[in-house]
């Protein structure tokens, strides 16, 4: 930006050819006339672009209980969402010159206990999903008692879910247990997923997505005893109250 004293031009203001003029504190100044330039993004940039962001809505599916049961051991120079995102781009597949996250092929994510678990099948009804496993596997024969964690994909959304099993794994034979299909999609969509292995003994209660399966029963509640005044349930604990000693009436002599 150059300022304009009195010569040949002299001061002036508004755009003359490529330049601008104005007039500020006494003195006029001149600058270059602002210029757009606008170059339009090649189709594997913008391929790259839509990837990246279904990426990142698709890792936003999982809560951060479910990120903490995938992966307990926290990252380092990276949170545990980033690194579900790195993990999830290694299953890149370019349909229709389109690029998206395979989920049909998702077999791990996560450093959480896997190991030689079964295949896990999900099939959509109108109102129901059924999630079940039948293939005998080592794992299986050794842990009947364990309790799983299934990680489905809606394949069609785009969506993750983390849902714990309210049966048991068993050491042989089909095992399933059905879910409402609402909060996951529709019947229509197209669904997969795998197994993680919890070494838990119960099923957990209110875990991720799924609703409780065994709520705890209340303990009962207590008789009040007669004579004996009902104390505060909440609050700050009352003063202490202090005796006052007794004024007595001085006799004279």
């Amino acid at each position: 930006m150059g300022k304009i004293k009195q010569g040949i031009l002299g001061g002036f203001r508004g755009k003359v050819g490529t330049v601008v003029g104005s007039y500020w504190n006494g003195i006029f100044y001149m600058k270059a006339l602002p210029q757009s330039y606008k170059k339009g993004r090649s189709g594997n940039q913008k391929m790259q672009q839509g990837y990246f962001k279904e990426l990142v809505t698709l890792s936003m599916s999982l809560s951060n209980e479910d990120l903490e049961f995938i992966y307990p051991k926290k990252p380092k120079g990276m949170s545990r969402r980033n690194l579900l995102v790195k993990q999830l781009a290694s299953y890149a597949a370019v349909i229709d010159n389109s690029k998206t996250v395979d989920l049909d092929s998702l077999a791990t994510l996560g450093n959480s206990p896997m190991t030689d678990l079964p295949a896990v099948s999900v099939n959509a009804n109108r109102s129901s999903l059924q999630i079940s496993w039948e293939a005998v596997t080592y794992y299986r024969e050794q842990h009947p008692d364990n309790y799983p964690v299934i990680l489905m994909a809606n394949i069609t959304q785009q969506r993750l879910f983390l849902i714990a099993s309210p049966v048991e794994m068993k050491s042989t034979g089909k095992q399933s247990f059905e879910v409402d299909v609402k909060p996951y999609g529709n019947s229509q969509d197209e669904f997969s997923g795998f197994m993680f292995a919890t070494g838990q003994g119960g099923a957990k209660v209110g875990f991720g997505t799924l609703a409780v399966v065994h709520r705890p029963a209340r303990p009962p509640k207590k008789k009040k005893e007669s004579g004996v005044e009902k104390q505060p349930e909440s609050g700050a604990d009352p003063l202490p109250t202090k005796s006052l000693p007794t004024i007595q009436n001085k006799t004279s002599e």
